[in-house]
C-alpha cells in the first residue's frame, strides 16, 4: 500500500527521524508508539501531506483514499450534526441527483434517446445499490450512536459543541468515510468506557488498514497486529499487539545489553594487548594490528532510557474529616443534567468519578468548584481547604512563549534553578525548556502543565482527564503521584489502565442517571 524509503526530518536542533525505510501492507493494523516527542504527530502530518519530510520518498502502490483524525478541520459551524455527518456521502447524493435528473427526463426524452438514458439510469442504480445508498441514514444512526454522538442530539449545530464533542463528531464523519488507510491521532481521548469499546469492535471488525497513534496501551492491546516503535530516529516494526511488543522489546534490550557487554570486554582485552606490547619491538607491529582493529569497531547503541518523571503534588495539612459534602444537588447549564448527587468525601479519600461522555462528570467538577452555579441542593466545603483544578484543556495565553518563561510569569518570586528542576522532573528535558510552547508534542505541554500545577500546594485536589496524550511511563508516574498524596484527590479518567493504578473509590454517575428515570 505505502512504502517509506530513506525519511528523514527534523525541526530546528531536534532531529526526529534518519533514513527510515518501513511499509504499510493491506490489512495492516498498525499502532504507532513512543515517549513524548518522539515525532508520532509528525509523522502523521507526513503522510497525510501536512508536513513536507526533509528527505526520502513516499510511494503509494494504487489508488488508496486516506482519513486521518484533523481535530481542527475547518467546518461549517452552521452546520447540524447529522448534516455534517451526511457529507461524508456527498459523492453518494450527487449520484442520487444524477440519477433522479435521468429519471425526469424520461417523460419528455425523445424515443432515440431512451436507450442511452435507460442505460445512464442502470448505471446509477447499480452504483447507488453497491454503496448502500438505501441504507445511509441507518449507518450514519447506528455510529453516531456507538461513539456517543447521538447523545449530543443530531440537530445540534457544530457551533454549540464543545472542543472534546466537536473532535467526536469529526471521528464519527471519519469513520463513515471509510477510507482505505485510517489514520487516528489519540482517538480515545474524548470517549467514555463505553464508546472505546464500541471503537475496539468497530476496528477489530474493520476489513481495512489503519494507523493510530494512542498511549492507551490497553486499546492498542485490543486492536493491533503490528506495532510501530519510534526508536532512535528511527521506526522499528513489531508483529503482534502492544503486549507482545512489550515482550520482544524487553528480549531485544536484553540481548543489547549482552552484545554491548562482550563488546566492552574486546575493547578492554585490545586496550590492554595494545598497552603491554607497543613498546617492545618483537610485538609492536602485532599492537598496531590490535589499534587496527580497535580503530575499526563501531560502538553498539546503548538501549535508549527515557526519563522517568517524578511527580509530587505539594501537600498543604488540613485537620478534619469531611472535606467535601454535597446534598441533593443538581448541575447542568439551561436545564439539570443529574438531580439529587449526595456524596460525602473525607480527608485523604481518593475517588474516581465515571459515566459516559455528555452525562455530566465535568459539569460536576466546575459546580463543585464554583465555576458554574448549582441549580438544586447544596454543597459544604471544609472552611480550609485549598482546591488545585486540573482540567483537560491544554491552553496558553501565549504560546510563542517557553516553558520556563512560563513557569517564570506564573512564578516570579521562584529561582529559575528551582523552576527548570521542576520541568525536568515532570519528564521535560533541558532543550525542551527553551523551545516555544507551541512546538511541542502535546505530552510535553502536558509535562509543562503538570510541572506548573505541581509547584502549588493543596490539600485536595481535582484533576479532569490528567492522562491526554501522556505516555505510559508518565501515567504510572502521574497515578503513583495521586497514590503517594496526603490530601483528597477527586479525577475522571477513561483510561482502565491508569485507574487500575489508583487506590480509589468510584462514583459512578451513571447510576444516578438511572435513579432519576
Amino acid at each position: 500500500m505505502l512504502i517509506i524509503e530513506n525519511l528523514s526530518h527534523g525541526f530546528q536542533d531536534r532531529e526526529l527521524y534518519k533514513n527510515v525505510n518501513i511499509k504499510i501492507n493491506k490489512g495492516n493494523k498498525i499502532g504507532l508508539v513512543g515517549v513524548n516527542g518522539s515525532g508520532k504527530t509528525t509523522l502523521i502530518n507526513i503522510l497525510t501531506g501536512q508536513i513536507i519530510c526533509d528527505s526520502g520518498t513516499l510511494k503509494w502502490e494504487g489508488n488508496y483514499r486516506v482519513g486521518w483524525l484533523d481535530q481542527y478541520a475547518k467546518i461549517d459551524e452552521n452546520l447540524t450534526i447529522y448534516e455534517y455527518l451526511e457529507s461524508a456521502f456527498a459523492e453518494i447524493r450527487e449520484k442520487e441527483r444524477e440519477y433522479n435528473a435521468i429519471n425526469e427526463r424520461f417523460a419528455t426524452a425523445d424515443p432515440s434517446e431512451f436507450d442511452i438514458l435507460m442505460k445512464q439510469a442502470n448505471d446509477l442504480f447499480e452504483y447507488l445499490d453497491s454503496h448502500n445508498y438505501y441504507s445511509i441514514d441507518s449507518t450514519i444512526k447506528k455510529v453516531a450512536s456507538g461513539l456517543g454522538v447521538t447523545d449530543l442530539g443530531l440537530d445540534t449545530q457544530i457551533k454549540h459543541l464543545s472542543g472534546g464533542q466537536r473532535t467526536k463528531v469529526i471521528l464519527c464523519k471519519l469513520l463513515l468515510e471509510a477510507p482505505d488507510l485510517l489514520i487516528l491521532d489519540e482517538p480515545t481521548n474524548h470517549l467514555d468506557t463505553a464508546h472505546i469499546e464500541w471503537l475496539k469492535d468497530y476496528l477489530n471488525n474493520l476489513d481495512g488498514t489503519f494507523l493510530i497513534v494512542s498511549h492507551d496501551t490497553t486499546f492498542l492491546d485490543a486492536v493491533c497486529n503490528t506495532i510501530w516503535s519510534v526508536e532512535r530516529c528511527n521506526i522499528v516494526r513489531y508483529t503482534g499487539n502492544y503486549s507482545s511488543y512489550v515482550r520482544q522489546r524487553a528480549e531485544k534490550e536484553k540481548t543489547t545489553e549482552r552484545a554491548i557487554r562482550k563488546q566492552e570486554q574486546q575493547i578492554e582485552k585490545l586496550k590492554d594487548f595494545i598497552a603491554r606490547n607497543s613498546a617492545r619491538t618483537a610485538t609492536a607491529r602485532q599492537a598496531q594490528s590490535r589499534q587496527k582493529q580497535l580503530d575499526k569497531l563501531e560502538p553498539i547503541a546503548k538501549n535508549e532510557v527515557p526519563p522517568v518523571p517524578k511527580y509530587r503534588f505539594l501537600y498543604t495539612p488540613l485537620a478534619g474529616d469531611v472535606v467535601l459534602k454535597t446534598y441533593n444537588l443538581a448541575i447542568g447549564y439551561d436545564r439539570p443534567l443529574l438531580n439529587n448527587i449526595n456524596l460525602i468525601i473525607r480527608n485523604g479519600e481518593k475517588w474516581r468519578i465515571s459515566g459516559f461522555n455528555g452525562i455530566g462528570k465535568t459539569t460536576l467538577l466546575k459546580t463543585l468548584l464554583g465555576e458554574i452555579p448549582a441549580l438544586g441542593g447544596k454543597i459544604t466545603l471544609h472552611p480550609f481547604v485549598k482546591i488545585g483544578y486540573f482540567a483537560q484543556d491544554i491552553k496558553w495565553d501565549d504560546p510563542t512563549r517557553t516553558p520556563i518563561e512560563e513557569l517564570c510569569e506564573e512564578y516570579p518570586s521562584v529561582e529559575v534553578k528551582e523552576l527548570r528542576s521542576s520541568l525536568a522532573k515532570a519528564g521535560l528535558a533541558g532543550k525542551y525548556q527553551i523551545r516555544a510552547l507551541e512546538t511541542l508534542s502535546g505530552g510535553e505541554q502536558s509535562k509543562v502543565k503538570l510541572s506548573k500545577f505541581m509547584l502549588q500546594s493543596f490539600n485536595f485536589i481535582i484533576l479532569d482527564e490528567p492522562t491526554n496524550h501522556l505516555d505510559p511511563i508518565s501515567k504510572k508516574a502521574l497515578a503513583k503521584a495521586i497514590n503517594d498524596f496526603k490530601g483528597t484527590v477527586i479525577f475522571v479518567s477513561h483510561e482502565e489502565d491508569f485507574v487500575s493504578l489508583i487506590s480509589c473509590k468510584t462514583y459512578d454517575l451513571g447510576k444516578i442517571l438511572k435513579e432519576q428515570k
